[in-house]
């Protein structure tokens, strides 16, 4: 329980006798009759002054029974599995070292429970956490002493053996990191090391592997029991009753929305995708422990979650009647937030989430297509993803992702599409019915992961109809009026007998995905094009900028093209095209590449 206290009238001062401001003042409080309910669900804790005290030790492993037990909605796999590497605890003479066992040899028994480890590394170039290299690797199969542990390590395998598991799964250690083959081969499992994890630890309250995320403050915090008498209705004498009372100096602290929802590390890009795909975790916040899985949220003092809480869960759903829609609706929220969080390394923007894609493909079979980070099925709408109105886009200085995809942008991103599909009625004019009669049509796209060095590296090869564009005008250098598509697309019209004209006029409204893109396109004089793509929707194509190099003829022989931005051939659907002539029945769809 909290509660907040205002002064209403008299000169109340602060015990340094500064008089008080007036400002609110927060307390938990902790009621004598739910200390001492009976009832589980009821019954209220004081917290620890000790994280890992016998307490809150029984307390986390009848959660993690609880929930292997009875949660429908949180029961793991039939067949049992264990990574390619484990990090084994060695306790004894009252000194917890690890070593680094290879599962396969001599064999760990696939029913060994394991635990995996959340956390942030934050700056791997100055303060790095303890990785596991080539140079390394004989070593750390043999011990890895305490010592030499990063705190947050040492943290949770204290926490490990308070459980009652021998093994731990921790990325920097599990993974070979100056292996390329290694890595990748790692990176496409780990969805299966979170979802057959006994349990997710999460260091959510440190923000680097070099904290501890067990210290507490609680003996710090000032508070008092208060004695008082109440009488309740009907009854025959007063009861006498107590409540305890506390004032923390961050007080949000104890909300989960605030400690979990809102720490540093769920700020960051890889934790995303632990946090979806645990099969249950528990956080490690300041002074109070939190436990989610699909069934439930837990505190350590027994408080009910809030309703704000259950809405920001991002716990990837599971279950036998899952469709490929209602995964892909879950998708596309995901990205909506991810596309916003944080990576120590920008190249690692889709690696971090293959294995979220990958959980869609074992249940769905759904083709997903990694080297762009989206999905074949429905590549003709993911297409259509555009940038935000909020926050300022800009492309990162290495390549990850081909123009056409989404991750080739850092900032605020859109990806559920306006469809007017369901509007019962189309726009007047002869337009829609020129563009449905070539609907566009994919023909080929790129490996999972393209060579860095190819010229049509993560390319994509369409069929659609297109347009050529003759000159680019900002709309509010002549109205000085901000819109949403800002930029005039023009075209040299066609004479009746179908030759060009010297005139030019408006086609289609534009959106460049990054702003500062507008001088480079206007000097570089490099051909311009619509591509279309849906009709139907808000946004129906693309902006294209022709690339000035070759092409492999093994490859392709079509042009190939960047993506620049985004266009719409409509600006309302009650009325006219921009351009009633932007396409004729006449034309025809060309082949085209995007890289």
């Amino acid at each position: 329980m909290w509660v907040k206290y205002k002064p209403v009238v008299g000169p109340l001062r602060r015990k340094d006798d500064y008089p008080w401001n007036g400002a609110d003042v927060e307390f938990t409080i902790f009621d004598s009759p739910d200390l001492l309910a009976t009832a589980p669900e009821k019954k209220r804790r004081l917290p620890s002054a000790l994280c890992l005290s016998d307490e809150n030790a029984e307390m986390m492993r009848r959660w993690i029974d609880d929930c292997k037990f009875n949660h429908k909605e949180c029961l793991g796999p039939s067949d049992p599995w264990v990574p390619t590497r484990l990090l084994e605890i060695i306790n004894g003479d009252g000194e917890i070292n690890i070593r680094l066992a290879e599962t396969a040899n001599p064999p760990i028994p696939k029913e060994s429970p394991f635990a995996a480890l959340s956390h942030m590394w934050v700056n791997v170039n100055t303060n790095p956490p303890l990785r596991t290299v080539n140079t390394n690797y004989k070593q750390l199969k043999k011990l890895i002493p305490a010592k030499s542990l990063p705190q947050n390590f040492l943290d949770t395998a204290l926490v490990c053996v308070r459980l009652g598991i021998r093994y731990i799964w921790i990325d920097s250690l599990c993974v070979i990191q100056d292996s390329v083959e290694d890595w990748r081969h790692e990176a496409a499992l780990m969805h299966l090391v979170y979802r057959h994890a006994e349990v997710t630890i999460v260091a959510t309250s440190a923000t680097s592997s070099h904290d501890s995320f067990l210290q507490r403050s609680i003996d710090t915090i000032p508070a008092m029991k208060i004695a008082y008498t109440i009488k309740h209705p009907g009854a025959a004498a007063a009861v006498n009753q107590y409540m305890i009372v506390s004032r923390d100096k961050n007080p949000q602290e104890s909300y989960r929305l605030f400690a979990v929802s809102g720490s540093k590390w769920n700020t960051r890009g890889w934790t995303m995708q632990e946090r979806s795909l645990s099969a249950r975790s528990i956080h490690f916040c300041r002074n109070k422990i939190f436990y989610e899985c699909r069934n439930c949220l837990r505190s350590e003092d027994n408080e009910p979650a809030q309703e704000s809480d259950m809405i920001t869960s991002i716990l990837w759903p599971r279950g036998e009647a899952i469709s490929f829609t209602d995964l892909y609706r879950h998708w596309e929220l995901f990205l909506a937030e991810y596309s916003q969080r944080n990576l120590t390394y920008a190249t690692d923007k889709l690696p971090a989430i293959q294995s979220v894609a990958a959980e869609i493909t074992a249940v769905t079979g759904r083709e997903y297509i990694p080297c762009a980070g989206m999905w074949l099925h429905h590549l003709r709408s993911e297409l259509l993803w555009h940038t935000s109105a909020f926050g300022d886009i800009t492309r990162p200085s290495q390549w990850r992702a081909p123009s056409w995809s989404w991750a080739s942008v850092e900032g605020n991103l859109v990806f559920s599409q306006w469809s007017m599909r369901n509007i019962g009625s189309s726009p007047p004019g002869s337009l829609p019915s020129n563009l449905s009669k070539h609907p566009f049509e994919v023909l080929a796209t790129d490996e999972a992961y393209p060579d860095a060095s190819s010229e049509t590296r993560g390319f994509l090869k369409v069929r659609a109809l297109a347009k050529r564009i003759s000159k680019i005008r900002r709309f509010d250098e002549t109205t000085g009026k901000k819109s949403f598509f800002p930029y005039g697309l023009f075209m040299v019209s066609q004479g009746q007998n179908g030759e060009l004209e010297s005139n030019e006029e408006v086609f289609a409204h534009g959106k460049l995905d990054v702003a500062g893109d507008w001088n480079p396109v206007q000097s570089s004089g490099d051909p311009l094009m619509y591509l279309h793509i849906d009709e139907e929707m808000h946004v129906t194509g693309l902006l294209l900028q022709e690339l000035c190099r070759s092409v492999d003829k093994k490859v392709t022989s079509a042009e190939v093209w960047r993506r620049l931005g985004i266009a719409t051939l409509f600006v309302d659907r009650a009325q006219p095209a921009i351009n009633e002539n932007a396409f004729s029945d006449q034309d025809l769809p060309q082949t085209i590449m995007l890289i």
